[in-house]
Parts: C-alpha cells; structure tokens; sequence
C-alpha cells in the first residue's frame, strides 16, 4: 500500500464506514463555551479529513489580476473545492496582503453557494455577492 497510495489516497480508499464507527471518529465544533457533535456521517466525516489533508489543510489562492481596475489592484481567487474559507479569518489576512501590496486587494471565492467579493481597500473590508 505504501508504494501505491499517499496519505490522501488511502484515507479516502480504506477509511470505511465500518472504520469510522469503530474509532468513534466524528466532527465537531464550539457552541459557546461547550464543543458538540456537529456530524457523525461517516462520509462527510471522511470527506473533511481528506479535505484537511489536501494542500495541507490550506486553500489554494491564486493571482487572478495584478492591475486590477486598472489601478494595481491585487485580484485573488480562491479555486474553491467544497471548503469555505473562514470569513474572519480571510479578512485579516487581506489586510496583511494590504500591507505588502499597498494597494486595495480583493478576494473572489464561494460562502453558503454564492460567489462573493472580499474587499479590503486600506481602511475597512467589505463584502458582495458576484453575479454567476
């Protein structure tokens, strides 16, 4: 197996559903203070930790625009893969973009099946929806 499969191949090949029960796998998030099951779903369970192990859990970003609107603005777009970035998250690091541009930078990817805009000009990030 080794010589056939990475770490990525084999979870999605041998990572059964049979498997996930036995080592009582799962996924969870924080609600207030507590963290609770948010899925048991054996494939959706699995999807996420073959997701996770993907570009080292990291989404692909890519330079769309170098001068966009004609202004040396920076375009990125997330070449999105069924993982949404966190909105927060995204945000911050366009400020930090900012910074190293010098110029408004903008992030095209894909939140709750709409494409959107994440802005952020030097003084405030902003949001839109893009048409299809």
């Amino acid at each position: 197996m080794r010589e056939l499969d990475n770490d990525v191949s084999f979870l999605r090949n041998y990572l059964t559903e049979d498997l996930v029960k036995d080592l009582d796998l799962y996924l969870y998030k924080k609600e207030g203070d507590d963290w609770v099951i948010a899925e048991k779903n054996w494939q959706k369970v699995r999807d996420t930790i073959v997701a996770n192990m993907t570009n080292f859990g990291h989404p692909y970003l890519v330079v769309d625009n170098g001068d966009y609107h004609g202004n040396r603005e920076l375009y990125l777009t997330h070449l999105f893969e069924g993982q949404e970035l966190d909105l927060n998250y995204a945000e911050k690091t366009l400020q930090h973009v900012y910074m190293l541009w010098g110029r408004p930078v903008h992030l095209e990817t894909v939140y709750e099946g709409k494409r959107i805009l994440l802005t952020y000009d030097g003084e405030r990030n902003s949001k839109s929806t893009l048409e299809k």
